[in-house]
């Protein structure tokens, strides 16, 4: 006689005898069979069920609660091979701790592919469903094996055959049919996934053990609610009247799965291909399926995700780190789309955004190397593509101005790092906090532009001694504004490219020539603050900076003296169009002229022409 009893599913197909009620002064009386309507006692079970072995009874420890109530326990034992005589065990209770579960009545196999045997009866029963249920007879012995599912495929082509062959198959075409009546979209690739991106995942995600691989056929169920996705899987689960097996059922759509991808994963046994074929459930707002998606570049998260599901960090303290960080940055964008955060958490993360076109992202600084250096580099890798998709991603919609802040303060935090700065914002903050300084210590010429007069001018060269006092004057101020616009005179235009981009003023000592270029200073600073696409000015006292030794890199000497490090330079230098303003070229005249350079043009002295600028 066999004594293993299998449940693997329950069906509700008996037929419940009719109930008759009549209704008097507000009062129900049952009639004779009133005995039937009874209520369904609750059955309360103690432990966790994981996938793999798990087995039921009772705990003989009088001192734990569980045995003084007599509820039976449910213990974990995982994939492997066990032996257990029903009456002589002694598994540790989830409850009590101690080794004293004696007993066990029942036993749950789920998500693998299993045997179990008895004493009375050596010929296993075997079976791939990823739920089954055994009553366990009193007295018996009784083998076990739990492994997890795998495919069965002879190469790695067997198993692409094997998947392509299952998914155009009736069994899958029907049960597919069967989805779609209740309005659910079923998305079938055109294909199944491709060699080489296969043999990349199976060489990064599984040793090389292409039998570990479930996805090369995969159907993406697509639904507009929770409620139509439980329906989804509800009738996936009916499986076995398409002559499918519900072998591996894993819920991630309540619970998060380490990517905080949402989804309800089921995987199908097919029997006459012999292979698994994945369906993968999920709402139509969470999905990144092109075609299929409302979320704004729906690429992102998966590119992201393969920047780093290969990644091994190093014996680096730094890369350890930074690898931790693009883990935790993933996981942020994937909460997002999933909403695992509520819309207001998205919305306040959305207020954090900034438009690239508005900010201007600076290249790292580390991304000078070659194309080669970089594809052999995970770091440089990661920074190129990290950097492209800011300089490319313009979202419109709450969720994907919130994956961009995210993925901007990653940015900025951790591939740019402390030192360096991330944008021509944050660039142009800083040369605000250091002008502020400088007007702060000049308290004369801060309170001179609290007055500040127009200043007045003509075109004739100053000569000292000479007051060069002409009736054309005209507004020096709106004269500088055109000439830094490009709105010159035809004559001016004629002149040579070097001359457009540099313009002098002339004037005796105490003239107003320094308040003037405090006050273009201030604004060029006000028209870039109204508008980021304006020149940004910066302001350079010859007598404090000019030595003869970095005529060259007077520049650098003076943004780096606005606390501007010379890592960012370069990017700087690329991105951010200027206007220098040069203040008191008379007082270094002298030393400039006992130069050793034989070129007198201060542009090309200065190095101006490696700059996108104008000078004044």
């Amino acid at each position: 006689m066999r004594v293993i009893t299998c449940i693997c599913c329950i069906d509700d197909g008996d037929e419940k005898k009719k109930k008759t009620s009549s209704r008097e002064g507000g009062n129900i009386e049952l009639g004779q069979d009133s005995d039937i309507l009874k209520k369904e006692e609750e059955k309360a079970e103690i432990g966790e069920t994981k996938p793999g072995i798990n087995v039921q009874g009772y705990c003989a420890n009088m001192d734990c609660l569980a045995a003084k109530a007599k509820l039976p326990v449910w213990v974990s034992l995982g994939f492997g091979d066990i032996s257990f005589n029903s009456e002589k065990t002694s598994y540790s209770c989830p409850d009590c701790g101690q080794s004293s579960v004696a007993s066990i009545v029942k036993a749950m196999i789920f998500n693998s592919e299993h045997s179990i045997s008895s004493n009375d009866n050596l010929i296993s029963v075997k079976d791939k469903h990823y739920q089954c249920f055994y009553l366990i007879k009193s007295g018996l012995s009784y083998e076990v094996k739990a492994k997890k599912i795998r495919q069965h495929a002879t190469s790695l082509e067997d198993l692409i055959t094997r998947s392509e062959n299952a998914m155009m198959d009736n069994e899958l075409i029907n049960l597919v049919a069967e989805l779609q009546k209740y309005l659910i979209t079923v998305v079938k690739p055109p294909k199944v996934k491709d060699k080489i991106r296969l043999l990349e995942k199976i060489k990064c995600d599984y040793n090389g053990d292409y039998n570990q691989v479930f996805d090369v056929g995969r159907f993406t169920i697509l639904c507009d609610n929770a409620t139509k996705l439980q329906t989804a899987v509800a009738v996936m689960k009916k499986a076995e009247k398409f002559n499918l097996i519900v072998s591996e059922d894993k819920d991630f759509f309540e619970r998060q799965s380490k990517t905080h991808h949402r989804f309800h994963n089921i995987k199908l046994f097919v029997p006459k291909h012999d292979v698994y074929v994945e369906m993968q459930a999920t709402l139509k707002n969470f999905t990144t399926l092109e075609g299929h998606t409302v979320i704004e570049n729906p690429k992102l998260s998966h590119l992201f995700y393969e920047h780093i599901r290969a990644w091994k960090p190093k014996n680096s303290e730094e890369e350890e780190d930074l690898k931790q960080a693009s883990d935790e940055t993933l996981t942020k964008i994937n909460d997002i789309i999933c909403e695992w955060i509520d819309d207001k958490g998205i919305q306040k993360l959305a207020n954090r955004y900034k438009s690239h076109l508005d900010i201007g992202i600076l290249k790292p600084p580390q991304l000078t190397k070659n194309e080669l250096e970089i594809n052999d580099n995970v770091l440089l890798k990661m920074a190129q593509f990290v950097y492209e998709q800011l300089c490319t991603f313009t979202p419109e919609k709450m969720k994907g101005k919130a994956i961009y802040a995210i993925l901007y303060e990653y940015y900025k935090r951790y591939l740019i790092g402390d030192k360096n700065l991330a944008s021509c914002a944050d660039f142009a903050l800083l040369l605000q906090e250091s002008r502020k300084q400088e007007m702060e210590e000049d308290i004369a010429i801060a309170q001179a532009l609290e007055t500040y007069i127009p200043l007045q001018a003509n075109k004739y060269p100053h000569v000292d001694g000479e007051e060069n006092e002409k009736n054309d004057t005209f507004d020096c101020h709106q004269h500088v504004i055109k000439f830094l616009e490009g709105k010159e005179t035809s004559e001016e235009k004629k002149s040579e490219e070097q001359k457009r981009k540099a313009m002098i003023i002339q004037g005796k000592s105490g003239s107003g020539k320094s308040i003037f270029c405090r006050h273009l200073e201030e604004i060029l600073w006000n028209n870039y603050i109204n508008d980021s696409k304006q020149p940004i000015p910066v302001y350079i006292s010859f007598p404090k900076v000019y030595h003869l030794k970095n005529e060259k890199d007077i520049i650098l000497q003076v943004l780096q003296g606005k606390h501007i490090g010379k890592e960012s330079m370069n990017a700087i230098r690329e991105k951010v169009s200027f206007v220098f303003i040069m203040d008191g070229f008379d007082e270094i005249f002298d030393k400039y002229s006992q130069s050793e350079n034989n070129n007198k043009y201060f542009y090309d002295r200065f190095h101006l022409n490696q700059w996108n600028a104008k000078v004044i």
